[in-house]
C-alpha cells in the first residue's frame, strides 16, 4: 500500500512536466563523473551532470595522491589534466597535488566547456523499456524533474542511478578460512544497452584510474549513439583509435609519444642495455649506455605519424643514478637538421625535459638522434613527446 501510494503522489507531480532531453546524463560530480562529462561536452554532445551533493568539493578518493599507475598508462584528457595541474605547479605535469587544486583545474574543465551541473538532485526512479533506460525522475529542493538521455553514465562510487534502473548486484560465498562463508556482492556490467557504470564495476577505487574510466565511457556513449549499438559493442580497437587520433575529444592534434618500446619507431645502434620493470620508467623499459663503453653507440626516435604546426619537443628522463647531466640531441624536421644540447641538474628523475619548439610543414615527421657525444654519466633513451603548441 505505501509503495503504490508513493507511485500516485510521483504520478500526480510528474503528470503534464516537460521532460528535459540530453544526449548524455553522467551521474556523479567526482573527478571521473567531471572529466566524463567534460569528454562528452567537448565531443560536442548535450551534456547532464547530476550529483546528490549540496556543492564542491564533491566525494573523492585519493585524489592528488600518490599512485602505482606507470605513466604511460595515463592517457588523453588524464594526461592532460596533469599538465594542467602541473602548470599550477611551475612544472610540466605534477600527479601529486593537492585535492582542492586538482578540482580548481576540474572547474575550468566545466567551465571552459559549459558543462550543466545539477548539485542536490537525487534519482528516485527510472523508465525502463525493453533493454534501454528511457527516462529518470529525479529530487530536488526545487520539486521533481524528469530528464532523458541517449546514453546514462553513473560514475558514483556506490552505482545510486544503477540501483534505481533496478539492476540488481549478484552474491558470491567466499571461504572464511575457519570452515564457514562470507557473502559479497559482485557488480557485472549492466544489461541496459545505454546505461554504464565505470567506477562500481571496476571497483579500482583511484580516482586517476576513475578519470580514464570515465573518458572510456564517454567514448563507447559516443561510438553506440554514433552506430546505433549497444555500449557493450564497442570495442577496445575503437576506443583505442580515440586515444591516440582524437585524445582531446574536440578533433584538435594530439600529441604523439615515441617510447622506447616502440621497435618500429627506433634505430638503435651500438651497445644499449635494455632495463626493465623499474619504477620511475616511461613504459615498461627504457634503455641504457655507458659512454666508456662504446662511443659509437646512437638511437634515432622516429615519428612515423606526420606532424603539422607548432609542436614542442620533450626527452624523458626515468628514475636514474649516475645519469649524465649533459645530452646532445640532433631534431630532424622535414630532413633538416637542429642541435640541442639538455643540461640536467644532478638526479634529474620521472620527468620530462624542455628541448625545444618546432614547426611542421604539410604533414612531414621529425627524428630525434641521441648519442654519447659530450655524456659524462649513463645515458638513457626512454621516450621523446610531440606537444601541440596550443597544448
Amino acid at each position: 500500500m505505501r509503495y503504490f501510494i508513493l507511485f500516485l503522489l510521483l504520478a500526480s507531480t510528474c503528470f503534464g512536466q516537460k521532460v528535459q532531453s540530453f544526449d548524455v546524463i553522467v551521474y556523479g560530480a567526482n573527478p571521473s563523473g567531471l572529466m566524463t562529462a567534460y569528454a562528452a561536452k567537448a565531443a560536442g554532445k548535450k551534456t547532464l551532470v547530476i550529483d546528490a551533493a549540496v556543492a564542491w568539493p564533491y566525494a573523492q578518493q585519493g585524489f592528488g595522491l600518490k599512485f602505482e599507475l606507470n605513466p604511460a598508462q595515463i592517457q588523453g584528457l588524464t594526461r592532460e589534466f596533469f599538465r594542467k595541474v602541473g602548470g599550477k605547479l611551475g612544472k610540466f605535469q605534477a600527479c601529486e597535488f593537492e585535492a582542492s587544486m586538482g578540482y580548481e583545474v576540474l572547474q575550468s574543465y566545466l567551465a571552459d566547456s559549459k558543462v550543466i551541473v545539477w548539485p542536490s538532485h537525487q534519482v528516485i526512479s527510472s523508465l525502463v523499456e525493453g533493454n534501454e533506460v528511457k527516462q529518470l525522475t529525479l529530487q530536488s529542493e526545487e520539486g521533481v524533474k524528469l530528464v532523458k538521455a541517449k546514453s546514462y553514465i553513473d560514475c558514483s562510487y556506490t552505482g545510486d542511478m544503477l540501483l534505481k534502473t533496478g539492476y540488481q548486484p549478484t552474491k558470491e560465498l567466499e571461504e572464511d578460512g575457519m570452515g564457514g562463508s562470507t557473502s559479497r556482492l559482485v557488480y557485472g556490467e549492466p544489461t541496459w544497452s545505454n546505461v554504464q557504470a565505470p567506477v562500481l564495476i571496476s571497483g579500482k577505487g583511484s580516482d586517476v584510474a576513475n578519470m580514464l574510466m570515465g573518458q572510456t565511457a564517454a567514448i563507447k556513449a559516443l561510438e553506440s549513439m554514433a552506430r546505433d549499438i549497444p555500449v557493450a559493442k564497442v570495442t577496445q580497437e575503437e576506443i583505442d583509435r580515440y586515444y591516440k587520433y582524437n585524445p582531446w575529444m574536440d578533433g584538435s592534434r594530439p600529441d604523439l609519444i615515441v617510447d622506447d618500446a616502440e621497435a618500429a619507431n627506433m634505430e638503435i645502434i651500438g651497445h644499449w642495455n635494455k632495463i626493465k620493470n623499474q619504477p620511475g620508467t616511461f613504459g615498461p623499459t627504457f634503455l641504457q649506455t655507458n659512454p666508456l663503453d662504446d662511443l659509437g653507440s646512437r638511437i634515432r626516435f622516429t615519428s612515423k605519424n606526420p606532424l603539422k604546426g607548432d609542436y614542442q619537443l620533450y626527452y624523458y628522463i626515468p628514475a636514474l643514478r649516475g645519469g649524465t647531466t649533459v645530452i646532445n640531441l640532433e631534431v630532424y624536421v622535414s630532413k633538416v637538421r637542429h642541435v640541442a644540447t639538455l643540461r640536467l641538474a644532478p638526479n634529474t628523475s620521472e620527468t620530462w625535459v624542455p628541448v625545444g619548439t618546432y614547426h611542421f610543414e604539410d604533414n612531414t615527421t621529425g627524428d630525434v638522434l641521441v648519442s654519447q657525444r659530450g655524456a659524462n654519466g649513463l645515458l638513457v633513451a626512454d621516450a621523446v613527446l610531440w606537444l601541440p603548441k596550443n597544448k
